[in-house]
């Protein structure tokens, strides 16, 4: 927000102004009339030290004083071409000091309106043929006289001016969008008076005539034609209405044409916007689900087809196979991956045999260096701040933001509360105006009730009054908060309605009694800077209140904010305090910060306070926010949902526990079958993997997310319990070999099973480890913390893990208790059957799961039904939402949560935008200057041209304003007064020693000069671009100089102190421009999707802009224009989601692809690995579509990790698959789904869904949506694709068997057991 000068009326200039298009008609004025007066007399006996003119009823005198000719000709060439005589000469109504007064006043009238030549020279028609024109008594009337006590000349004090609706439309319509960039906002609302932006032309020359800088008051009247009228004289004259000719603020005469941000008319026609891609239509289907279908339906017949031949498939004979096995040898490949897999089985079994002779040494071993990683923990950072946890160090977002903070002041910190009535209604008001004698109706907002406006006054000013405490010192909000005019005045900036009374209860109180408050309150929303004897408007600091950051509710839904808003329509009031803002140093000072954010505490605490006691603010509904709450509530909100995780990873630990174990008929010895110590020893080696990950990350640095610790974990333990499951249940199933050890056993089952869990942590933990290579912070971090831990976790598996396996086995076989080891059961074992050694779900799956879903009829009715589903979640996943919405990040019941939803009901403008134009400009020369700036003499292409442009199409740029200029600014003040000798006036004035003036008193009589001389400028009869030798000379006085009352607004030290940079050449005293920007508005940005919209719109606006000023400029190239906004960095992920998602997720899964491959050889289950992972990916981005979950760093983070999850699912079983030796695809598919599938389900499967229910209960709206949504979806599709697609898909088309591991299990039989080969399909296998 910007908080420009003191924004006073420009005194007598209000006597000025005119606004609209212009007409091209001219009555002549009648050459019969003669003057009113002549000279100036008397002071105004109501307006002390405002003069009168001399009454004088005469004809015109003759004007020879050249100064005042020359004023003339220069300020009213049209008066002085109409009334000059054949000999040159000029009779006038005016003389020296009339012409001096008004032209005087004109160089103020030229602080406001000079962007717009024409707008200037049709008001200045007004002022000249009424100040001078030889026969003005033809539209002016003195009504009223007035002479002073022992003189014998007589002054006008009133007169009526007759005029014609021609004149002052066209005047009004030239003027009405012109920019004041004083008060950032329109000049007609300031020079308007009360009525401000509810102005037209009569309104404007009423107010002209009559107010508190008029020296004497004129009555405008309207009238169509010539009409008689009685004078103070007593006599019947004839008036014609003044109607002299208006110039268009567009014309084609480039002396007066007026730019397009201060006259519509010459603004150039806006092509349609370019809609960018769509997506092909067919009828009322998208091309891609259309080709979806067809694709679908493709399929489903080549299924169909292929079943009906399948069932008449013939299974060969006995003979038939002994051929094909006595034909066909192993290829190479089937060799390679056999003798892969079988250097892998035998690398693991030793090494685990090895663990299993010394278990305990190899459990002090494994564990005590992850226990030494683990303390690495008290040196990890964990990132709180909203700026570092969404965006990445090296993004263009964040970098322009550290540039901005570092060369400017940093954003400042936002204070707000938005308060809205309870039991108030909605009430009418008639307003008498003064001026006009119109009644006008208005229904006034509850919210501005005279009884809740003083409530809420007291509410406010107990805030003003809060004090906290830093260090034993006192901090008050004065010693915090935004001063723009310090050190001049020492107040705060308070943007609240109720600074229209300065914050003073006793001033609104008065203003009730006096039945004149809601006509205050329309005075200052109409013209927030109104500060005249009776009506002043401006707030304690100095600057106006702005109407649309004080109220909201004014609006209508999805209206923006128009050019005359009812603001007394209000449903809520609104109160910003901005505190000053500080850059956090890392590892340094940061007292100024932690000041700031000891006294936002305090304020947080205050109105939590008041709110729980609900004395006061029993009749207020009040949202409020502190910069520092989010970050609050984020540590609040992790600290909240512990117990909700604790009780989830508590019920998946109970169910490891309890599901390793074996129910057996001996009752008695459940107990000594128990896996107890097992469980916990597997659930202790996930913990000690996440610390030993959280721990050296934290000695080298790398910052932890909150993501990291509440996703890591639930990774890991899915990793690690399907990997603890598979190998138990392994275990259990392979009984001991006759002559075989304990270790020996334990070796061969390790040897069994490695390959496979070996295979899927590769996979999984090159997938996180490449996922490092995002810039996203948050799946940055994710990515390196869960691949350390994966990796820590199979290392402790196959050391720790197998160790405790190892003396869990040796405890049964000396037939003692789980737990309780060291008692031994005192009856014998009972002998086991068959049975005894399998778990109960193994039976379920191998008695009834597999022979069904294996099922002909079943088979083809999962690949239709899971391909129907793969193609509807592709079709659907193009839908998803990008962006994550405020309110989803707080918990329910959150205050911040209330603020954000308050915030989108209220919201009446968006936030600031800053156009900043990097070290290297060369402002210097009049011809760079043009290229920047928006007034007369400027491109019409320029910098700040094109910025306004953009914002006359909000609904494609989010742009509601043009930009405030600094340079505008400064060029109008170093030429004030510089040609009318007003230098105790002027804006840059210096004293008779040539030292710079530095007060805000309107007039300095010390005051000797202008700072500059019109010699030191380009064009001395023009002077508005100094010489480039002294562009920068008073610079730094212009951004340190305040506002001189009405006299000066232009000063830049409240608007512009921090807008500019000056640097110093190192080799000299010479100075010169360094970064600088220029500030617009957003319009109303309420979804993620408006914000990354809007942040896209501004990248396209300036990088077409640092190109322009690129090929237009005749110095340096190495010239750049970015914006800037406070929430750009957090929004800028979203304009790449989609990239980064499709690069993440390709990264991610083949990563995935090219571990299986050269792990296996197999290319045929590489294939099917990657289809299935491709299909749960897309099934949960569809999933993700229906159940409202919207595509970010969040649910890419978990969309990454469901890919590591779905190898958990689908690589085991495959794997089983390939390496089975059965004869046929579709009993090895059984095999696969019986042996491994059994350990899936119970493992990941049923470990992960307890776990999942419970974060259903989360207060955390996050954990509600991004984790059990998710999760339960990647659960759900997870197994259902590993267990039930990939088993059929499998059978079906999987990889045949290797004939390699064939002949070497039939040779070990026979050598073993001389037995006869079975025989297989080896058909299967063609």
């Amino acid at each position: 927000m910007k908080f420009t000068s003191e924004m006073w009326k420009l005194g007598a200039i209000l006597l000025l102004l005119t606004l609209t298009k212009a007409y091209d008609v001219k009555d002549p004025i009648p050459k019969d009339g003669k003057c009113i007066w002549y000279g100036m007399c008397d002071e105004n006996p109501t307006k002390p030290g405002m003069r009168l003119n001399c009454e004088y009823n005469g004809d015109a005198l003759p004007l020879t004083d050249q100064t005042s000719i020359s004023k003339l000709e220069e300020h009213c060439p049209s008066l002085v071409e109409e009334i000059r005589q054949e000999d040159g000469s000029l009779a006038t109504c005016c003389d020296r000091d009339n012409i001096l007064d008004m032209t005087t006043q004109f160089s103020k009238l030229e602080g406001v309106f000079k962007p717009c030549p024409a707008c200037m020279d049709n008001i200045k028609k007004n002022f000249c043929y009424f100040t001078c024109h030889p026969y003005h008594s033809n539209f002016l009337v003195p009504t009223k006289l007035y002479t002073k006590e022992g003189s014998n000349t007589s002054s006008v004090l009133t007169t009526d001016y007759y005029m014609a609706d021609a004149y002052s439309q066209g005047t009004y319509t030239s003027c009405d969008h012109v920019y004041y960039a004083a008060i950032d906002s329109l000049a007609i609302n300031f020079v308007c008076g009360g009525y401000g932006n509810d102005c037209d032309d009569r309104k404007l020359f009423t107010y002209f005539g009559n107010n508190s800088f008029a020296p004497f008051d004129i009555v405008y009247k309207w009238i169509d034609g010539p009409m008689e009228i009685d004078t103070i004289y007593s006599e019947t004259i004839t008036v014609s209405p003044f109607n002299v000719s208006t110039t268009p603020c567009g014309t084609e005469d480039k002396d007066l044409r007026c730019q397009c941000s201060d006259c519509r008319e010459s603004c150039p026609v806006f092509p349609d916007p370019d809609p960018g891609y769509q997506m092909p239509m067919i009828g009322n289907i998208d091309a891609l689900t259309f080709s979806l279908i067809i694709i679908y339906g493709i399929l489903v017949i080549a299924i169909l087809t292929v079943a009906c031949f399948w069932r008449k498939r013939r299974d060969p004979s006995d003979e038939e196979v002994k051929q094909f096995i006595d034909n066909v040898k192993p290829s190479f490949i089937e060799k390679l991956t056999a003798n892969n897999e079988q250097m892998i089985a035998s690398a693991f079994t030793h090494f685990a045999t090895l663990v299993a002779r010394y278990p305990v040494t190899f459990m002090l071993l494994s564990v005590l260096p992850i226990i030494g990683l683990s303390v690495g923990i008290m040196k990890l950072e964990v990132t709180t701040d909203p700026v570092d946890l969404w965006a990445s160090p090296t993004s263009r977002t964040r970098l322009e933001k550290d540039y901005f903070d570092t060369h400017f002041s940093p954003f400042f910190r936002t204070t707000q509360l938005i308060i809205v009535p309870i039991g108030y209604e909605d009430f009418e008001v008639v307003i008498k105006d003064e001026l006009t004698q119109f009644e006008q109706s208005y229904t006034f907002g509850a919210s501005l009730n005279d009884t809740f406006l003083l409530d809420v006054m007291t509410l406010q000013n107990q805030i003003l009054d809060l004090v906290a405490e830093y260090n034993g010192e006192n901090v008050t909000l004065k010693d915090v908060c935004m001063k723009p005019l310090y050190p001049q005045m020492d107040f705060c900036v308070v943007q609240s309605v109720l600074n229209f009374w300065q914050n003073d209860p006793d001033v609104l109180e008065a203003s009730i009694e006096e039945g004149k408050y809601t006509s205050h309150l329309l005075d200052c929303f109409r013209n927030p800077t109104n500060n005249d004897m009776v009506n002043n408007c401006l707030g304690t600091y100095g600057g106006p209140v702005l109407p649309y950051t004080a109220v909201g509710g004014f609006l209508d839904e999805n209206d923006t904010l128009a050019e005359n808003p009812r603001y007394w329509e209000a449903e809520a009031l609104v109160i910003t305090i901005p505190l000053v803002n500080y850059l956090k140093v890392k590892g340094g000072n940061n007292t100024d910060l932690e000041r700031v954010k000891a006294w936002e505490k305090v304020f947080i605490e205050f109105m939590e306070e008041v709110i729980g006691e609900n004395n006061l603010t029993s009749t207020m509904d009040i949202a409020f926010n502190a910069e520092r709450s989010i970050e609050d509530e984020l540590v609040e909100e992790s600290v909240n949902d512990v117990v909700t995780i604790a009780i989830s990873y508590t019920i998946m630990f109970l169910y490891i526990t309890v599901a390793l174990g074996k129910i057996t008929k001996d009752c008695g010895g459940i107990l000594v079958e128990s896996k107890i110590s097992v469980g916990l020893g597997g659930v202790f080696i996930v913990l000690l993997s996440v610390a030993g990950s959280l721990g050296f990350y934290g000695f080298v640095q790398v910052k932890a997310t909150l993501f990291v610790i509440e996703v890591v974990p639930f990774l890991v333990l899915a990793v690690g319990t399907d990997n603890i499951f598979i190998l138990v249940q392994t275990w259990q199933r392979t009984p001991k070999n006759k002559g075989e050890t304990t270790e020996q056993h334990v070796g061969r089952v390790v040897g069994k099973v490695a390959p496979s869990m070996l295979l899927s942590t590769c996979a999984e933990t090159l997938c996180f480890f490449l996922g490092g290579l995002s810039d996203m912070p948050a799946v940055y971090a994710f990515a390196l913390y869960a691949a350390l831990a994966l990796l820590i976790d199979f290392f402790l598996q196959m050391t720790c893990f197998v160790a405790l396996l190892t003396l869990d086995a040796r405890r049964i076989e000396s037939n003692r208790y789980d737990i309780t080891c060291c008692i031994k059961r005192s009856s014998k074992k009972v002998d086991k059957d068959e049975n005894d050694d399998v778990s109960c779900c193994y039976n379920i799956f191998q008695h009834v799961y597999a022979p069904f879903v294996l099922n002909d009829v079943v088979r083809f009715v999962v690949l239709v039904v899971f391909l129907g589903v793969f193609f509807s979640s592709v079709s659907l996943s193009q839908h998803l939402t990008v962006g994550l919405e405020q309110d989803i990040s707080m918990s329910k019941g959150s205050s911040v949560l209330k603020y954000f939803e308050f915030l989108n009901q209220y919201l009446s403008v968006g936030p600031p935008v800053y156009y900043v134009v990097r070290e290297g400009y060369n402002y210097t020369d009049p011809h760079e200057q043009n290229m920047i700036c928006d007034f007369n003499g400027c491109d019409e292409d320029s910098m700040l041209q094109q910025i306004f442009m953009s914002s006359l199409q909000p609904n494609i740029t989010y742009l509601a304003s043009g930009a405030s200029s600094w340079i505008s600014n400064y060029l109008t003040w170093i030429s004030d007064q510089v040609l009318d000798d007003g230098y105790m006036a002027a804006c840059c004035r210096l004293y008779p020693n040539g030292s710079f003036v530095d007060n805000s008193l309107e007039f300095v009589f010390e005051a000797s000069a202008t700072c500059l001389e019109p010699e030191d400028f380009v064009n001395s009869t023009i002077v508005d671009r100094p010489k480039p030798e002294n562009f920068m000379t008073y610079l730094p006085e212009f951004l340190i100089d305040n506002p001189h009352g009405i006299m000066c607004p232009s000063a830049g030290h409240a608007a512009f102190a921090d807008a500019v940079e000056i640097l110093s050449y190192p080799d000299s005293n010479e100075t010169y421009v360094g970064a600088n920007y220029y500030m617009a508005y957003h319009t109303i940005l309420r979804t993620s999707e408006d914000f990354y919209t809007a942040l896209q719109a501004s990248y396209r606006l300036t990088d077409q802009l640092t190109e322009h000023l690129r090929n237009k400029t005749n110095f340096s190239q190495d010239i750049e224009v970015f914006p800037y906004s406070i929430f750009y960095v957090y929004y800028e992920q979203y304009l790449t989601m989609w990239e980064d998602v499709i690069v993440s997720l390709a990264i991610s899964i083949g990563s995935v692809f090219a571990v299986m491959l050269i792990l296996t050889f197999d290319l045929t289950s590489s294939l099917i690995i990657l289809l299935t992972i491709c299909m749960i990916t897309a099934d949960m981005m569809g999933m993700m579509y229906l159940w409202n979950i919207d595509l970010n760093a969040v649910s890419l983070v978990n969309l990454v990790m469901c890919i590591g999850i779905s190898v958990e699912f689908c690589s085991h079983v495959t794997h089983a698959f390939a390496t089975s030796t059965e004869p046929t695809r579709l009993k090895r598919a059984y095999e696969a789904l019986a042996n491994m599938g059994s350990s899936v389900f119970s493992g990941i499967t049923l470990t992960k869904f307890g776990g999942i229910i419970v974060l259903a209960f989360a207060q955390s709206q996050i954990f509600q949506i991004f984790y059990f949504r998710m999760y339960l979806g990647m659960v759900i599709f997870g197994a259902s694709h590993g267990l039930l697609f990939l088993p059929v898909l499998l059978s079906l088309c999987g990889p045949s068997v290797n004939l390699q591991l064939l002949k070497e299990k039939i040779e070990k039989e026979q050598k073993m057991k001389g037995a006869v080969n079975q025989g297989f399909d080896a058909t299967a296998h063609l």
